[in-house]
């Protein structure tokens, strides 16, 4: 007479049949189903798909660590996609009208810059960053008016 012990199924799946030992068995996920002790090392063989019952508890708080901590990473690079599109935007509103540094050469910059009486500190080449000073100096100027309303 064989003695069984219990294993848990711990796969991404709702359920997974036995395809390593031919027993048919189907193993719902998180679930214990009694195998044969023979065949017990062959299923623990897959330390990722099978575990013994005694060590589910420990499996549990694994994958959940593993959920969290993607869920944290997920939404950290989620923030700095939504910066760097933020960052790389060069629209400015000035006077009730949308204006796209982006595709302002430097002289029309300038002229933009003169017009609007910015103070732009730092040298006027590279182009791509001059763009961005002169935009930050724009969106300065809008919170500072917009704030003293």
């Amino acid at each position: 007479m064989t003695t069984k012990t219990n294993i848990v199924y711990i796969g991404s799946k709702p359920f997974k049949k036995d395809t390593v030992c031919g027993t048919r068995l189907v193993f719902k996920q998180l679930e214990p189903v009694p195998v044969d002790n023979d065949l017990l090392q062959r299923f623990l063989s897959y330390p990722k798909v099978w575990v013994l019952e005694s060590e589910l508890e420990v499996v549990i708080e694994r994958l959940e660590a593993e959920q969290e901590a993607e869920q944290q990473k997920r939404l950290a690079a989620e923030e700095a996609e939504k910066k760097a599109i933020k960052d790389a935007d060069l629209t400015v509103e000035v006077g009730g009208e949308t204006i796209d540094l982006g595709k302002y050469s430097s002289s029309q910059l300038d002229t933009f810059v003169v017009a609007h009486d910015l103070v732009i500190e730092g040298a006027k080449k590279p182009l791509p960053a001059y763009k961005l000073r002169v935009r930050d100096a724009v969106r300065a100027l809008s919170a500072t008016e917009n704030g003293g309303e």
